[in-house]
């Protein structure tokens, strides 16, 4: 079969499962940033360096692991730059702060002041971000990198396809609720005081940055393929926020970013870190097949399924503490009950969050024997 009849066999798999259509095998993809480079021995210095090295050693660390139906996200580009942009903090980089071969390093501080609101809420958001970013990077590095991106984004959704895999998050935005870049800039302790201290101010400053953000989902094109847009959470989950603060300063937002690439052709991607499971009935104000939660494995999957399995489709989630800690055997019993409990319907099998720099090779191929062991029906 060549790559491109496999990747339209791929891609009705995927689609069914996000549609919750019945399928004959249950899809799995990758999802393993810093571990293809170690699994491929390329040192973390260049893969943090060379943008084209870094998408290049992902294709072949899924071509050598083989069985896997697409990707999460696609490789390529600076990944300390991409995570400045959602932290808003300085990212110790291997090579340069770090050992060559060491994993880069988020190294959050108090660097966004409380007078910052106020220039948010008065200049705006991106105004703001381009008087900020030169405290916690190096503006010529982030503009290389970001223009390394534009000028490759179509390259890269083609190099996938030409593979034979499909990119789930393959929309041209990636999205996310004002709460987790300002938790980042702040730091997480002085963030979660000012909601409590100065709520007021806080939620103006959201206000602005939601509306910069639907803004730019309404300037975006409907994407060809699958559509997927990354709306990520981590800090904002319900395992560490009172339900008060929650319903005000988190869930409003998802809703109304969720419904506007909705609306624009696009499926957001929950891409959900920590324990999401005390408010998972609210995802049934979402509309039915359109998202699809993309948890790490802290959030009970028992209770997604029950109270909105017949809604939304599931992406992941083998924890990373299994990839990297586990045996074989611990991943294919939790992949067996995945399917078991979780599918085969509407289930797409996927490291959960993301599989870590120390993940054991065994352990990986073992995720992929055993989602076709397992996902495949008889």
């Amino acid at each position: 079969m060549s790559n491109e009849a496999l990747y339209q066999e791929r891609y009705e798999l995927i689609e069914k499962a996000i549609n919750l259509e019945p399928v004959d095998r249950v899809p799995v993809v990758y999802m393993g940033v810093a571990f293809a480079p170690r699994y491929m021995g390329m040192s973390m210095a260049e893969f943090c360096s060379d943008p084209e090295a870094a998408l290049q050693v992902t294709l072949a660390a899924m071509d050598r692991l083989g069985g896997f139906d697409g990707a999460n996200l696609a490789g390529g580009g600076n990944i300390a730059i991409s995570l400045t942009g959602l932290w808003l903090s300085h990212i110790a980089v291997p090579g340069r702060e770090l050992p060559p071969d060491s994993l880069w390093q988020v190294q959050e501080a108090e660097v966004m002041t409380v007078e910052d609101y106020d220039t948010i809420i008065n200049k705006g958001w991106n105004a703001f971000l381009m008087e900020y970013l030169p405290r916690v990077v190096d503006m010529a590095e982030f503009g290389a990198a970001m223009a390394w991106s534009a000028a490759n984004a179509a390259r890269i959704q083609q190099l996938y396809r030409e593979h034979g895999y499909v990119v789930v998050c393959d929309a041209p935005i990636m999205v996310n609720i004002p709460f987790e870049p300002l938790c980042g800039g702040r730091s997480m302790v002085k963030f979660f005081l000012d909601l409590h201290r100065i709520p007021d101010k806080v939620e103006a400053a959201m206000q602005v940055i939601l509306a910069e953000t639907l803004e730019s989902i309404e300037a975006v094109n409907a994407p060809f393929g699958i559509g997927g847009t990354w709306l990520g959470g981590w800090r904002a989950a319900s395992a560490l926020l009172a339900p008060k603060l929650w319903d005000r300063f988190v869930w409003p937002y998802y809703l109304k970013l969720a419904e506007a690439l909705i609306a624009k052709g696009m499926r957001p991607v929950l891409h959900w870190d920590q324990d999401w499971t005390r408010d998972l009935v609210r995802l049934q104000e979402l509309p039915a097949k359109k998202c699809i939660l993309n948890p790490d494995g802290m959030t009970d999957l028992r209770k997604f399924k029950e109270l909105v399995g017949d809604r939304m489709a599931v992406m992941g989630d083998v924890p990373a503490s299994l990839f990297a800690a586990g045996t074989p055997d611990d991943i294919y019993d939790y992949v067996r009950y995945l399917v078991q409990d979780i599918g085969p319907t509407g289930l797409i099998l996927c490291p959960g969050c993301d599989a870590p720099i120390n993940t054991k090779p065994e352990n990986m191929e073992a995720f992929v024997a055993a989602a076709h062991e397992y996902g495949t029906l008889h």
